[in-house]
């Protein structure tokens, strides 16, 4: 059982000796408005850009900051660009009003292409890999030569307005989104690209770091059909005790899209929806056998909480699928007088990379604690590996704003009025109770206790593994993972905190290297294919070199999230990391990063 305190405190165990240390709904705004904010946001450029030559130099953050950035000889150019865009979103009046600033200067004539161009070398240069996957390629390549692995997306998002059924307006002409079949063609093709570039490296599976990730809003007609499958499985699926909104899922929370009948007329769910989410599904599973015919790990994203109990459904049947784990009395042939030597494991039954499929949990979410060691426990008696992408989330702010109710805490903060609650919130937990922690302690707290839990059970799996093969001559030569864990996080101290764990739970050992005797984190070969820690592309560089510094390890331990698509698909992904960004980067985190751009801008120009 995971157990934490809410005071943020571990109730059991301790921080190794060996570690040191959410988009806002578009407003209605003139363009008077918007034409103001944007004069702020250039002025306050200019005005921060003389911190440049100021006397003042600025002070590293943590231990490793000067070494950093002596070693990583990054472009001026993209320095530059950073320190502008770190700069912008460090601006909460700017960032909470981006998405009504761009539809706003995109809509007036001569200003568009402007706004397009000014976008595109800052935002998009900083957070996005290229228009195409196999633009994207010399990407892979660079950061691979930086010991970096990549989690490959094509980045369409559902914005809010979009997740409401509303469409949205461009280029003045009332639209839906992309072709949802396109989108998943496209997935297709990233995933080629990625299986191509790692074999053309001759990378064994297990130490492939190449992922690709999946969005399930982005591949259905209209997103409200996730909305009102996950009401239908709120109301009819078998409670998990204890587990707070939104649940667990459960093995038959698809017999629905399997019955020849449909829901009575009470269901949230229509004929069109049960049509599109069987649709859906048949396209999760022909992404899910492309990747494991080319051995490429598939990441699903979590989203909105009124998405998530119908992601977990389909997340769930898929590892289930995908996921499964070799058995002893199927993975050998039926005839008993072939010799033991010729006997192997079915691989086009079991993914020589494992686990294959990974679903993503919120640390801000309140259930799961329990939501994991639920997961763990399932896919244990269930014999399948089960993949796990531990995030703190990024939807906070939007999930509290639909969760207020006149009796919540959200609501008495704000004097909300019963009158003044919508009628159209997304909400759909039974109770009307935010689902999410009030306090980003807790979610830190959440955070830290779920990723020590986990790291023991990586270390069970690691002993079980090894003495299986100690034990069972006969066991199979390929022996596969029943956990793996992308930890996702932009703070240090979490990193810290993993670190020291697989020191203390004997999976790494540190060790002192070099003229310096520099400490050094060696990381077991056996985690290659079951731990890494990922950080999104164009943030928290600092971090993500620090961690490659302090390891070594047989496979890139450090991968970076790349979006990539046309300026106008990936928008609403930009719009989602300028808000991210403020909260990421909140507490001086935004003027750490900005100070680290300018320092070494200081030092190219004045030397």
């Amino acid at each position: 059982m995971l157990k934490f305190s809410l005071r943020g405190q571990f109730v059991r165990g301790g921080v190794s000796k060996y570690c040191r240390r959410h988009i806002s709904t578009p407003l209605n705004r003139s363009h008077t408005r918007a034409t103001r904010l944007v004069s702020v946001t250039f002025a306050g450029l200019l005005g921060g850009s003389t911190i440049l030559y100021t006397h003042k130099k600025a002070q590293a953050d943590t231990p490793l900051d000067d070494q950093i950035i002596q070693q990583q000889r990054t472009p001026l150019s993209s320095l530059l660009r950073s320190y502008a865009v770190y700069t912008m979103c460090s601006m909460p009046v700017l960032v909470d009003n981006s998405p009504t600033i761009l539809a706003t200067l995109v809509s007036i004539p001569g200003i568009r292409l402007i706004t397009e161009a000014f976008v595109r070398a800052t935002f998009y240069a900083q957070f996005v890999g290229g228009e195409t996957a196999q633009s994207s390629v010399p990407l892979l390549q660079k950061l691979r030569s930086e010991n970096k692995g990549a989690l490959f997306a094509y980045s369409v998002e559902v914005d809010e307005q979009e997740a409401a059924g509303k469409r949205y307006v461009k280029e003045g002409n009332s639209q839906t989104a992309p072709s949802h079949k396109r989108i998943v063609n496209e997935m297709i093709t990233c995933i080629d690209v990625s299986a191509d570039f790692e074999e053309s490296r001759g990378v064994p599976p297990s130490a492939r770091r190449t992922w690709v990730a999946l969005k399930m809003t982005a591949m259905l007609p209209n997103a409200q059909s996730l909305i009102n499958y996950s009401k239908y499985l709120v109301q009819t699926r078998p409670e998990t005790p204890f587990v707070p909104f939104p649940g667990c899922p459960h093995t038959s929370d698809l017999s629905v899209l399997e019955d020849h009948k449909y829901p009575s007329d009470i269901s949230p769910l229509t004929p069109e929806d049960i049509l599109a989410l069987k649709g859906l599904h048949d396209d999760l599973v022909r992404i899910c056998s492309r990747a494991k015919e080319r051995g490429v790990k598939i990441i699903i994203d979590a989203e909105y909480s009124w998405y998530q109990p119908a992601i977990d459904a389909f997340s769930l049947s898929l590892m289930q699928k995908f996921n499964k784990l070799p058995d002893a009395s199927t993975s050998q042939p039926s005839w008993t007088f072939v010799p033991r030597i010729f006997r192997r494991p079915n691989t086009n039954e079991y993914p020589e990379v494992q686990p294959l499929v990974y679903a993503t949990y919120q640390a801000y979410l309140k259930r799961t604690p329990l939501h994991l060691a639920y997961s763990l426990a399932h896919a244990k008696a269930n014999d399948y590996a089960l993949g796990v992408k531990l995030v703190r989330g990024a939807y906070h702010p939007h999930e509290e704003a639909a969760h207020i109710s006149p009796t919540s805490p959200s609501a008495i903060q704000h004097n909300a009025h019963p009158t003044d609650m919508s009628s159209s919130s997304l909400a759909i937990s039974p109770t009307g109770e935010s689902p999410v922690w009030h306090g980003k302690h807790l979610t830190d707290a959440c955070y830290n206790a779920c990723a020590s839990a986990l790291v023991k059970h990586i270390r069970d799996d690691v002993r079980n593994t090894c003495n299986n093969k100690h034990v069972n001559s006969t066991a199979p030569r390929h022996n596969p993972p029943t956990v793996g864990v992308l930890f996702g996080t932009h703070n240090w101290d979490s990193c810290d905190r993993i670190l020291g764990c697989l020191v203390e739970e004997g999976l790494a050992v540190c060790e002192r290297v070099g003229p310096r005797s520099q400490e050094v984190i060696k990381i077991r070969e056996e985690l290659g294919d079951r731990l890494a820690i990922g950080q999104l592309y164009g943030m928290s560089d600092a971090l993500t070199n620090s961690l490659i510094n302090r390891t070594a390890s047989s496979a890139p331990l450090v991968i970076k999230y790349v979006p990539y698509g046309s300026l106008s698909d990936v928008m609403p992904y930009l719009s989602r990391r300028a808000i991210e960004n403020k909260s990421v980067l909140g507490s001086g985190a935004a003027a750490a990063e900005r100070r680290r751009a300018g320092a070494e801008i200081r030092t190219r120009v004045l030397g």
